[in-house]
């Protein structure tokens, strides 16, 4: 038992402009509460989401400076999953098969959030913290 966080979520959390502000700091507090038990992340995440908040924020260092408080600091409330080979494994293995059948490039799937897949199905997450539906299929999402 566990949940899962995606990109969407820590970029909705840390930046105050983003549409998914509000819906994230509702999600973080009912996981607070324990519902879901342990709330986990991989540094695949985190690499994108500190990508998005210093494109999208056009380099705002507070925002940036929240965020790593969530992950490494003071307001730290998540798991980071370690990179491991069976996860690349799995990871290239979701990514090739999903893709190959995908009809249309909205339905293709990136990397990230075929590791994404990978990280739960490893780990017997089967909750993710999410606002793509892209997921739908593959992970019970918290909305």
């Amino acid at each position: 038992m566990g949940v899962f966080l995606d990109t969407g979520f820590f970029v909705g959390l840390s930046h105050p402009k983003d549409e998914w502000h509000e819906r994230s700091k509702e999600n973080l507090l009912e996981m607070s509460t324990g519902k879901y038990g342990l709330i986990f992340t991989s540094p695949y995440v985190i690499a994108e989401t500190a990508t998005l908040i210093l494109v999208r924020t056009k380099n705002n260092q507070e925002i940036i400076k929240k965020l790593y408080q969530y992950l490494y600091g003071t307001k730290r409330f998540v798991r980071i999953l370690p990179w491991t080979a069976q996860i690349e494994k799995t990871t290239w293995k979701i990514f090739q098969e999903v893709n190959k059948k995908a009809k249309t490039s909205k339905s293709w799937l990136s990397f990230v959030d075929c590791s994404n897949i990978a990280f739960c199905r490893e780990n017997n997450i089967e909750t993710i913290a999410t606002f793509d539906n892209h997921f739908d299929g593959f992970l019970q999402r918290l909305k």
